[in-house]
């Protein structure tokens, strides 16, 4: 044997790093192996939740928001709110002074109703 033999060191054995869970979740043990993230299967329950009504229709006219702010009243949950936005048929509305928003199908959408006596 030679000492003009290059020697080439092995490298370390690869160790991935460990897992880090930037929320402390326990390890899954649940049959859908959610990988500890529990909130990722679940889904939050709407704020304003609609009243169940045998029978409810839309209104024959229903309107369609287009200015932001603009007040509508939501037949389906019997509440007046201010247009939020859209994304596809579902529209978003807020109570008029504030608070939890919450999203209702266009065509349950009607004006506002009239308030105060005309003079």
């Amino acid at each position: 044997m030679t000492n003009h033999q290059p020697t080439t060191p092995t490298p370390p054995p690869h160790v991935p790093p460990h897992p880090v869970s930037d929320r402390l979740f326990p390890e899954c043990e649940c049959p859908a192996n959610c990988g500890g993230r529990p909130e990722a299967l679940r889904r939050l329950a709407q704020a304003y939740p609609t009243p169940t009504e045998v029978g409810a229709k839309p209104p024959a006219n229903p309107y369609a928001p287009t200015t932001r702010g603009e007040l509508v009243h939501d037949s389906l949950n019997r509440r007046t709110g201010a247009f939020m936005g859209r994304l596809g048929s579902l529209v978003y509305l807020r109570p008029p002074g504030g608070g939890f928003e919450w999203d209702v199908d266009q065509r349950w959408l009607q004006r506002p109703p009239a308030t105060g006596a005309a003079s």
